[in-house]
């Protein structure tokens, strides 16, 4: 992938945005571009929206929220309510299907996937990142994986499976 993409990851806090924003950058880094990460959230620590906008780039960033997301994803129903409306033709928005009801009225490239079947509760944003990186292509499934397998050997919060739920998620695309 080439040139620069914007990618919104929403839903409710708890669920792991900011830290597979955090991998997405990570990752992009890894193969040489250049990434940022913004997040927005609500002052209680769970159940309040939230956001992490993540760009990668070949070139140098000058903004750090995304203003035209290539894909959104949805962990919770406030967050499709808030982008399925608003998305252009091109953007793809990937959701999960346990928590969101799509409207039929929102983005034409729509995709549910249900993350309970993907992966347990403690790991499905990371089932989630990999259904944003197969979908998007923003970068490499293996680069991902490294920093996977980086933070799981460290004193990460990311627990042992984290790399398997990941790569349930990515696979899940091409079934």
């Amino acid at each position: 992938m080439n040139g620069k993409t914007e990618i919104v990851l929403a839903g409710v806090g708890g669920q792991g945005l900011v830290t597979i924003g955090a991998i997405l950058g990570e990752a992009a880094v890894l193969e040489g571009r250049n990434a940022c990460l913004s997040s927005s959230y609500g002052t209680e620590a769970r159940g309040t929206f939230t956001k992490s906008d993540v760009i990668i780039s070949d070139d140098e960033i000058d903004f750090i929220e995304a203003e035209e997301p290539a894909a959104v994803l949805c962990l919770a129903q406030a967050a499709y309510d808030r982008y399925s409306p608003v998305l252009g033709p091109e953007a793809v928005l990937i959701y999960d299907s346990d928590r969101v009801t799509p409207s039929g009225k929102g983005a034409s490239r729509e995709t549910g996937y249900s993350l309970s079947a993907l992966a347990d509760p403690g790991t499905a944003n990371l089932a989630a990142l990999g259904l944003v990186t197969a979908l998007s292509g923003v970068i490499r499934e293996e680069s991902a994986a490294e920093v996977l397998r980086k933070k799981t050997a460290s004193s990460s919060p990311l627990r042992k499976g984290s790399e398997e739920a990941f790569r349930k998620g990515f696979a899940a695309v091409s079934l």
